[in-house]
Formats: C-alpha cells, structure tokens, sequence
C-alpha cells in the first residue's frame, strides 16, 4: 500500500523538491500551504505522515500541530517538524506536542529520508 505523506509548508518550491524526491521513493504526497489547510487535509487525507513547517501563515506550524493533536480523527498521525528555526525554544516545544522528529532547514537528506522511513515503519 502507498504511503501518504502531506507537507505543509509555505515555501511551494521546497515542497515541489521535497515531494519529487519521496515519489520517486514510492510515497503518495499531498500539500498544504498554510496552518488552517494542515489542519483541514489532515482531517480529510489521513495521511500516514505529516512534515509540517513552523513558520507560515494562517497561525504557524505550532497552531496547526496542537489542533492535529486536539483531533480525535488525527491525532495520531506521527508529525516531522521541518523549518527553518533551530533555536532550543521552537525544538522543545514541538517536541512537548509530540513530534516524530525535527529538522532544520536546509535538511540533511540522508538524514531526513531515514527518519521518514522509520517512522512510517513503526
């Protein structure tokens, strides 16, 4: 069975590499281009996985990872945090929301892609 993976993000152009690059590894990728669409398609996809930026408009990634977490239908659908924001602060708060891992923009994609899929395998 295809995988789903939805990427929320604002920057269109990172999720046109990033979704070429998971297709090509089999994965069905949606989008989403700001927090109330990440909320909205997470309801309505059920993807297998979300990799969510923090930074963007309609509330930022943090407003959008609480309400996926506040909804029974998704809430535990495992979230990737990947942004831009390395600081301690954003890290520790996404990890207190229950994240499957976080990235710092620009990713090291090997590291990146091997996370992706060990979490899909659980």
């Amino acid at each position: 069975m295809e995988k789903t993976i939805l990427i929320v993000d604002d920057e269109k152009e990172w999720i046109t590499m990033l979704g070429m690059r998971l297709a090509r590894e089999g994965y069905h990728i949606e989008a989403g281009f700001d927090a109330l669409q990440a909320v909205g398609r997470a309801v309505q996809l059920r993807p297998h996985l979300i990799l969510l930026d923090i930074m963007m408009p309609g509330g930022g990634g943090f407003v959008a990872l609480k309400n996926i977490r506040g909804n029974a239908k998704v809430f535990g659908v495992p979230v990737i945090v990947v942004s831009a924001r390395g600081d301690t602060e954003t890290k520790d708060t996404a990890e207190s929301l229950g994240i499957s891992g976080f990235f710092v923009k620009p990713v090291h994609m090997g590291k990146f892609m091997n996370r992706i899929g060990q979490v899909l395998r659980d």
